[in-house]
């Protein structure tokens, strides 16, 4: 080595040195002889719309050129472009959405399964501001693309991939809402397999599976999931529940007849919502209408309900696996054992459950909320299912297959709470975690009130049930009514939605010692206890519910009961305000004729007519509509002799000249009639 460096090194110094040399003459001039073209693209000159400085980003690219950096496989390119797309539908949504919306679809949809985590969360944002620039109905042409893309993110064989898929479906789920509901079959088995897999290829029964990755554990990994299925579940609820009240309300759109000139032909597509349209308000100068037929009566029955075969039937033929019932029967046998299965695993190692409230902790307490969530929304689905076709058979298969693993793997450890230490950490919890969005209050609240209902809904004779879980669970609630001294709005919604359940709803017509005991401390802390307004109005119209809708169960309750409150009803009208709701409940009291309610309304007419000028109604819609319900309450006092007093005009002073006639003529029809 040292050789060949003493070689070079003499070598280098054996060569010639020109020191002080000059070039020649002419040899260091720059020629200028030569000419200069311009480079001329007029592809890129013609697309570029250089007039409308809104069509362009930042760097003076229109959304084809940004679209077309997607394509590159630089992620700062990638990100660049989808940043410029995201600055043109700022500026000018119509350049994109009118002219470049195929395009742009397909190339935004193609990253969202692309290797780089800041051009997947870039996709994401930037197919957000596309739908809401596009509209669904716009969207509807290319939502197989964008859905081929979510099922590759769900099904990819990168972890970080199909976590991410999660938000790409949380997008979906905000802006496109309806075509998520159309398609949940193709989406629901990808969806499922992230946190399950099949146990037998013939049969939907599943078990869970392992998390994706090391950096989180199985508990959080499937609470991300599950999270995102009650939003999709919530959306067929609201839809279903939406089109049920529509219905009800009168303001379907009358359906096309095909055939005008078929003599068979239908006739209720020629019956419009306003000629059935009807004003209960009565008036002595116009004739009065009552509905005698029922709007719903209205709606065609299809055939293949009437017909059709008991749910519980295992085999499946191809026109069962067509019927909506059978695709929710299968969801439900997918998602119950996957449901009770993550419960086994997350919760206390207490044996036999003896101890009176059962310690969680908050990863426990959050997979019991979500678990109870999915499985009060399938019983929701099933329930909307059996009114729409008019059967109960997956009601009753639901209760007799899932109510004895849920007093067994639920009910026994009731009711939960949760560890100090844990609720201490939660708070303590600086770092964003998309898990702790759902917070558990210590004294899990949430998750024991939806235990009592979701065990009313799988025990069909709740009221008449003598056995120790039905005693249990209405010790608890009593407990909470007597310490009714909840600040969340939705724990005092979610108590009132229980006591609704337990007291009036089902035809569970019976009733035993417990549950009168309920009705009775409900109402002693009705008249005693401080309660918010909207909460005492809310009890109050259970309460009339109670009498006007099933007059069997009032009687099973025993009117003795109802005795105090009845005469306390009237005084609410010597109030300064009244609610309209309210207002409407002590109407239907009256339309009912309950004779202890009347009673007390006659006695208290004078100090009523007095401040009928004066209350206040909250919620009011109209100019006197609260006036003219007070009115029609009065109507339906019996005594002459009472109703002759106020048809005088001294009497009526506190009334504006419109309803001081309507008034009087309303006492003169009344007077007529007795």
């Amino acid at each position: 080595m040292g050789g060949n460096s003493r070689k070079f090194k003499k070598a280098e110094k054996s060569k010639i040195k020109l020191k002080g040399a000059k070039l020649p003459k002419g040899t260091n001039v720059t020629k200028t002889n030569f000419k200069v073209r311009k480079i001329v693209i007029p592809e890129q000159l013609k697309q570029r719309n250089l007039s409308d400085p809104s069509a362009l980003s930042h760097r003076n690219l229109t959304a084809k050129d940004c679209l077309a950096k997607l394509k590159q496989n630089n992620p700062a390119s990638k990100c660049d472009g989808l940043r410029g797309v995201r600055e043109i539908l700022g500026k000018l949504p119509t350049e994109i959405t009118e002219n470049n919306l195929s395009l742009a679809v397909k190339s935004i949809a193609s990253v969202a399964v692309d290797l780089e985590r800041d051009v997947r969360r870039d996709c994401y944002k930037t197919l957000g501001l596309l739908f809401a620039a596009a509209k669904e109905e716009n969207i509807l042409p290319f939502f197989d693309v964008l859905l081929s893309f979510l099922r590759c993110a769900m099904t990819h064989i990168q972890p970080r991939i199909q976590e991410d898929s999660l938000l790409l479906l949380d997008t979906y789920l905000m802006y496109l809402p309806r075509l998520v509901l159309l398609n949940r079959d193709k989406i629901f088995p990808q969806f499922l397999d992230m946190i399950s897999k099949l146990r037998n290829e013939s049969k939907p029964e599943r078990t869970l599976t392992l998390s994706l990755n090391k950096q989180q554990t199985n508990t959080k990994w499937r609470t991300r999931v599950l999270m995102r299925l009650i939003g999709m579940l919530k959306i067929l609820i609201d839809r279903k529940r939406g089109k049920k009240e529509l219905v009800e309300d009168g303001e379907v759109e009358p359906m096309e007849v095909e055939d005008q000139s078929n003599p068979f032909a239908t006739k209720s597509a020629q019956i419009s919502s306003a000629t059935l349209k009807i004003d209960n308000v009565f008036d002595v100068k116009t004739p009065g209408h009552f509905p005698l037929i029922k709007r719903n009566l209205y709606e065609p029955c299809a055939l293949p309900f009437l017909f059709r075969k008991a749910i519980g039937e295992t085999r499946l033929t191809m026109s069962d696996q067509l019927d909506e019932g059978r695709k929710l029967k299968t969801y439900v046998q997918m998602l119950m054992p996957l449901l009770f299965e993550s419960w086994l695993e997350v919760r206390p190692t207490t044996s036999g459950f003896e101890s009176s409230d059962l310690v969680l902790s908050h990863e426990a307490a959050t997979t019991l909320s979500l678990l109870l969530d999915i499985a009060i929304q399938l019983w929701e689905l099933i329930t909307i299912y059996g009114q729409e076709t008019n059967n109960s058979d997956l009601g009753r298969w639901f209760r007799a297959e899932y109510a004895e693993n849920f007093c067994s793997h639920i009910l026994a450890g009731f009711p939960y709470q949760q560890s100090p230490a844990a609720t201490k950490a939660q708070k303590q919890r600086n770092v964003s975690d998309e898990n702790t969005e759902r917070n558990v209050d210590e004294k899990c609240y949430q998750q024991n009130f939806n235990i009592c209902y979701f065990y009313c809904c799988l025990n069909e004779n709740f009221r008449s049930d003598r056995s120790k879980n039905y005693a249990k669970v209405v010790t608890y609630v009593e407990a909470c009514v007597n310490g009714w001294r909840f600040r969340s709005p939705e724990l005092n919604a979610l108590l009132l939605k229980v006591l609704r359940y337990m007291l009036l709803e089902t035809d569970c017509s019976t009733v035993n010692q417990n549950t009168r005991g309920l009705l009775k401390t409900l109402l002693e802390v009705y008249i005693e206890a401080k309660l918010p307004q909207d909460t005492r109005n809310r009890i109050l119209i259970l309460f009339c519910d109670i009498i006007v809708l099933n007059d069997r169960l009032w009687r099973e309750y025993g009117q003795d009961i109802f005795t105090l409150w009845l005469k306390m009803l009237p005084n609410l009208l010597k109030k300064s305000s009244i609610d309209l709701s309210v207002l409407k409940a002590l109407l239907c009291l009256a339309k009912q004729k309950n004779t202890i309610f009347l009673q007390s309304l006659e006695e208290n007419i004078d100090a009523i007519v007095a401040n009928a000028g004066k209350i206040k109604i909250v919620n009011e819609q109209y100019r006197n509509e609260g006036a003219v319900l007070i009115v029609n309450l009065l109507f339906w006092i019996g005594s002459k002799d009472t109703l002759e007093k106020f048809v005088k005009e001294g009497k009526l002073a506190e009334l504006d000249d419109g309803m001081r006639e309507y008034f009087r003529s309303t006492m003169r029809s009344r007077l007529a009639c007795l």
